[in-house]
């Protein structure tokens, strides 16, 4: 008799486990379609999906423990969520009132919930607590209808006068870093599937897309990262499936000529700029974009020598503008110390110190050569990583709370995604 009532206990816990699994992933779903049409239901939506998985893995503790381990996505942002956590504790108790003391509480929190829905989607997963098959096909409708919606947004922009368009997110470099996140995870695992006649053509329409709207953003390290990286994969997709013949060749090319003809204004609007900014540069004038960037950059290593183990953002500032004053009384720099250095390595190790580096260091490392997919350029996150770190040689993306949320989505949905996990699938050719 009193093994009834812990049957009973254990039945009831597993259906409402169910529950929570199905609704923790309609919202996983929903979160990249809005993400890039309207932030905020995004984010609402992000946060309804982390309270329901946070519910399951406190359901299924004992259970999902084991899984950790084999949940290869999750670690990386584990570690950023507690740096951090722990740097911004740290400085909370030597705030300075008035100024911007950089807190990261929000990228932290936002690194953590995602982490934790991984943790529990991939539980879940494992745990055939949804047919692998219709995951496959869930995963798939949720990444074409966000590049979709987001592409016909972005030219919906454009013709009505947006002249950077920046969809839902409302900075165009931002929009250009997610966008591109989404199209190259997109173009890599249209080359795992195995409908060969649709495939190749899938690709290149992805492609040729993502690279007309990266330009509409007018962000000129995504312009040729993307470009670059899109290219690559497209060949490379090509050449593997012994593709690469005169006629498509030739094809593909004529669509190339045909974007950059239309956006030919943008391409050399951003490349005279690029040549007049560098000139200006090496003529003592950093009151430009990229000028800018280069004294920030030498700034950080100044701030990185006088504190190697780190320090607060006040002390860090401090100690860019005593030296700029010395040296550049009138730099551009200062008007952008309060925001970032604008390179993810040197502001993680001027804030951070050396244990920043090596957890940045760690993350992409993770993230690329160890994130549970074999391959580098087969590898959807992979590809991703890839290119936040390129983007990040010039910008600051990891504690942006739009781009967190998207990146964790498309690692997620990449890594359910996975043809080697899912071997029901009826994608044969």
């Amino acid at each position: 008799m009193p093994e009834i009532p812990v049957l009973n206990k254990h039945s009831k816990r597993e259906r409402i486990t169910q529950i929570i699994f199905i609704l923790a992933v309609a919202l996983l779903l929903l979160i990249l379609p809005l993400g890039f049409v309207h932030e905020k239901a995004s984010r609402v939506t992000f946060y309804w999906c982390s309270y329901l998985s946070i519910a399951g893995i406190a359901l299924n503790i004992k259970s999902i423990i084991p899984i950790f381990n084999k949940s290869k996505i999750v670690l990386p942002g584990l570690l950023l969520a507690i740096m951090y956590t722990t740097w911004s504790a740290i400085v909370s108790h030597n705030i300075i009132p008035g100024v911007d003391n950089g807190l990261l509480f929000t990228p932290a929190k936002r690194w953590l919930l995602g982490s934790l829905i991984s943790l529990f989607i991939l539980w879940g997963v494992h745990n055939k607590r949804m047919g692998r098959e219709l995951l496959f096909k869930l995963t798939w409708i949720s990444l074409f209808s966000a590049f979709i919606i987001s592409s016909a947004y972005g030219i919906w922009q454009h013709l009505n006068g947006v002249d950077r368009i920046v969809l839902g997110i409302n900075r165009a470099t931002l929009t250009a870093y997610a966008y591109s996140a989404m199209a190259l995870a997109m173009m890599t695992m249209l080359n795992q599937i195995r409908m060969v006649s649709i495939k190749y053509i899938a690709i290149i329409l992805t492609c040729l897309l993502s690279i007309y709207i990266i330009f509409l953003t007018e962000t000129r390290s995504a312009m040729f990262i993307h470009t670059l990286i899109s290219v690559v994969i497209l060949f490379k997709s090509l050449w593997q499936g012994k593709r690469l013949r005169p006629l498509p060749i030739i094809a593909i090319l004529l669509a190339f000529f045909a974007i950059a003809f239309s956006s030919k204004n943008i391409i050399t609007t951003r490349f005279d700029s690029t040549q007049q900014e560098l000139a200006k540069f090496n003529q003592g004038d950093d009151h430009t974009s990229l000028g800018s960037r280069f004294t920030l950059w030498k700034s950080g290593f100044i701030a990185i020598e006088k504190n190697p183990l780190g320090e607060t953002q006040v002390t860090r500032n401090t100690i860019i503008r005593q030296w700029l004053n010395t040296n550049n009384p009138d730099s551009f720099a200062l008007e952008y110390i309060n925001v970032h250095l604008h390179n993810e390595f040197i502001q993680y190790t001027s804030l951070f110190g050396v244990f920043g580096f090596v957890v940045l260091f760690v993350f992409f490392a993770k993230l690329i050569f160890d994130n549970g997919i074999r391959g580098v350029f087969n590898n959807p996150i992979s590809v991703m990583a890839v290119s936040a770190l390129l983007y990040g040689m010039t910008d600051v993306l990891l504690t942006s709370i739009e781009y967190v949320v998207i990146f964790s989505t498309l690692a997620l949905l990449a890594s359910i995604n996975n043809l080697e996990k899912v071997k029901s699938t009826n994608c044969n050719e």
